[in-house]
């Protein structure tokens, strides 16, 4: 039954990304939308007494999986102060078509198990600084604040799927919403500490004054997780099994 199901959910996303091109219209300002592919892989590692860190890379593909609009990497770190609840910071750099972004975040997320379901509540506020000049912005620093809600199902212990919702606020933005993700996706675990993330996102951005953009995106993902424990005799660091 696991070897059909994961055969199965492979089968889907592949269909997804070699059929996009085909299904959805070319971008263009009287039809703003547009298909984008995001690959890439992440490292997280748990840390005794609550600590954990992460690296992640992403390459994005734009106008219809087309154009190479440039690479993300974002160091992390979290920090559980009691049992639901974590502090989460990260750092991003992006280097893409326009030029070079570095955008900071600062929250907490609250989760909670219920059987085989987990639920996670995330709230961040983010400050992003771009290192050209734009001549159409008066200020080339953008802030932001995010709530994400997720929920999480694991029919087995080699599967999980979930879904997810976060409207993302821009202060002093044209509309109270800048844009909004919705996710779904399938995590399967392909080897020890690894599993694959596929997940597909309907995005619609009111960014603009004049018009509405949507964005769909078809996701790849490899994640990796390491957890450290230290050894009850000697003090010593150890890779748990």
């Amino acid at each position: 039954m696991k070897t059909r199901f994961k055969h199965f959910a492979y089968a889907i996303v592949l269909l997804t990304i070699v059929n996009s091109n085909s299904i959805f219209a070319q971008t263009s300002r009287t039809d703003p939308n547009d298909n984008q592919g995001w690959y890439g892989a992440k490292l997280k590692v748990d840390l005794p007494s609550g600590w954990g860190t992460s690296l992640d890379y992403q390459a994005r593909f734009i106008n219809d999986f087309k154009t190479y609009n440039g690479s993300y990497t974002t160091i992390g770190t979290s920090k559980k102060i009691v049992k639901h609840i974590e502090l989460q910071a990260d750092f991003r750099l992006a280097v893409v078509e326009k030029g070079t972004y570095y955008r900071g975040s600062f929250g907490f997320e609250a989760s909670k198990g219920m059987g085989d379901f987990d639920f996670a509540l995330r709230m961040l506020v983010q400050n992003q600084l771009q290192d050209f000049d734009d001549e159409y912005k008066d200020n080339q620093r953008e802030g932001y604040w995010r709530v994400r809600l997720e929920a999480n199902y694991a029919p087995t212990d080699g599967i999980q799927l979930y879904v997810s919702t976060e409207p993302i606020m821009k202060f002093g933005g044209v509309h109270p919403i800048d844009n909004w993700r919705n996710s779904a996706g399938v995590k399967i675990k392909v080897a020890k500490r690894t599993r694959l993330n596929l997940f597909y996102m309907y995005r619609p951005d009111f960014a603009k004054t004049t018009y509405n953009r949507l964005f769909q995106v078809v996701g790849v993902n490899l994640d990796y997780t390491l957890k450290i424990r230290k050894s009850n005799t000697g003090g010593h660091y150890l890779i748990s099994k």
